[in-house]
């Protein structure tokens, strides 16, 4: 080994709007989709609600990336998923399949939604087993996604990780039930820090300017205050980049080596 320290800063891109950002984002994950399938034939994403859609979708279904794209290797999850039926517009998934899965060619069975049918316990028990056998980790390891696409609230929260809430400090599950999120609707389904962190890449994505003042916060934390969910995402062993635009960065703070 050299003993060079390994970088764990995140990396950051800042654009002057979200339309510039969305281009620039589905770029991104184009050709983080083309290393996975080289390296072993699939490209395993797990995907966040909110506004991640709406910022991305029109740009990874619009020519030249869509082309580009190997769809039928995509196997798709989510960080996190509202305990809501599939039909209300509430649903991550619901949201994903009309902006997006309705125009791209990834085969139903690799998409990967929750099963609200049954109880919060169960729902990640069962997510758990649908994650061991689409990666099929070694005993006692944990999947590892290619990439896991996360939002950030106005409160630090990230997936459905919330500030102070005991899923923060879950460290063997993968998914587990959230029963009393502090914002609608209560009952979540969410992945964990161990699994978020494990994977090889994890991109952040904040735009507009009700993301500055928690953006200031997560880049330039206080020694006071509790630490947000979102300055616990850091992988262990894989690059963490934030795309931003120019509103969500106005009161951030950052070394000149995290800008790209």
């Amino acid at each position: 080994m050299s003993g060079d320290k390994v970088d764990m800063r995140p990396k950051v891109n800042i654009y002057p709007g979200p339309d510039e950002l969305s281009v620039a984002l589905a770029v991104h994950v184009a050709h983080l989709s083309a290393i996975a399938c080289a390296d072993h034939g699939q490209f395993r994403i797990a995907l966040s609600g909110g506004s991640l859609m709406e910022i991305i979708s029109t740009a990874l279904c619009s020519n030249p990336v869509r082309d580009d794209i190997a769809w039928s290797s995509w196997y798709v999850f989510w960080a996190d998923e509202r305990w809501v039926p599939w039909s209300s517009p509430e649903s991550n998934f619901g949201h994903a399949q009309h902006r997006f899965f309705n125009r791209v060619s990834i085969p139903p069975d690799q998409i990967h939604a929750t099963d609200n049918s049954i109880n919060p316990s169960a729902t990640a028990q069962t997510y758990e087993s649908v994650l061991a056998k689409v990666f099929q980790p070694q005993e006692g390891q944990t999947p590892r996604f290619d990439l896991i696409l996360l939002g950030v609230g106005e409160d630090g929260h990230t997936a459905s990780l919330f500030p102070g809430h005991p899923g923060l400090d879950e460290s063997r599950r993968w998914v587990a039930p959230v029963l009393n999120a502090p914002k609608p609707p209560p009952i979540r389904i969410t992945m964990t820090l161990p699994l978020i962190n494990n994977a090889r890449n994890v991109v952040f994505v904040a735009v507009g300017p009700g993301k500055a003042d928690i953006l200031s916060k997560v880049f330039n934390p206080k020694m006071q205050q509790p630490e947000l969910p979102a300055h616990r995402v850091n992988p262990s062993d894989g690059e963490l980049r934030w795309f931003i635009d120019r509103a969500a960065a106005a009161e951030a703070v950052f070394s000149s080596t995290m800008v790209q």
